[in-house]
This record gives C-alpha cells, sequence and structure tokens, in this order.
C-alpha cells in the first residue's frame, strides 16, 4: 500500500510540522507569520502538505487534482508523490470522515 511504501522511499527525512492549517497560522510582530502548535514529527516533506490540503474542504472536493497541482507547485513538491500521499491520507481518514472516500476514489493509483 501506498502508506508503507512512501515513507521508504522518501527522498530525505526532515522535520514536519504536521498540523500546518490556515488556524495554526499567525500575523506576528517579529516575521509576517508565526505557527502555532506544531506536532513534530520526522519524515518525507511531501506530507506536511496533507493537513492543509485536507482543511481546503470546497477545493479539495471540487478539484482534487487541481488542488494537488496547485499546492506541489507552491511548495516545490513532486505532484504525483503528493498526490499518492493525499490518496493514502483520505483512506486512512474515511472512516472518520466519509467525505474522503470520494477524495480518495479520484486519487487513487491507476
Amino acid at each position: 500500500m501506498a502508506r508503507a511504501r512512501l515513507p521508504a522511499n522518501a527522498e530525505r527525512d526532515v522535520l514536519l510540522c504536521t498540523d500546518l492549517h490556515a488556524d495554526n497560522v499567525l500575523a506576528a510582530e517579529r516575521e509576517p507569520w508565526l505557527v502555532i502548535d506544531p506536532k513534530p514529527y520526522v519524515g518525507d516533506r511531501t506530507y506536511d502538505a496533507i493537513q492543509h490540503m485536507l482543511n481546503c474542504d470546497a477545493r479539495l472536493h471540487v478539484d482534487p487534482h487541481a488542488l494537488v497541482r496547485r499546492m506541489a507547485d507552491l511548495l516545490g513538491l513532486d505532484p504525483e508523490r503528493l498526490r499518492l500521499w493525499l490518496f493514502a491520507r483520505c483512506v486512512q481518514e474515511s472512516r472518520e470522515w466519509p467525505t474522503l472516500a470520494g477524495v480518495a476514489e479520484q486519487m487513487a493509483p491507476a
């Protein structure tokens, strides 16, 4: 399964935030933005974009392929790898969020 293979073939491991979404980014004084409430892990940098994508509910459900392309472009990530991570997380989370099953079907490997 993609969820098991993806971490094993990451280009390199980095420190991840894993809970990066709009509610955890604040305007700040020393820097323009401050990220709060990190859940640090070490892993594939592509994985870190997924939580934000899952919180882009409208864009995720209307056109998940466009969201993958946009996020990959903005973050300098491999769009195929990002698609596979999104697929894996949608499968994993679909019991809690049943609407993610439809996104998983669209993101599924051919």
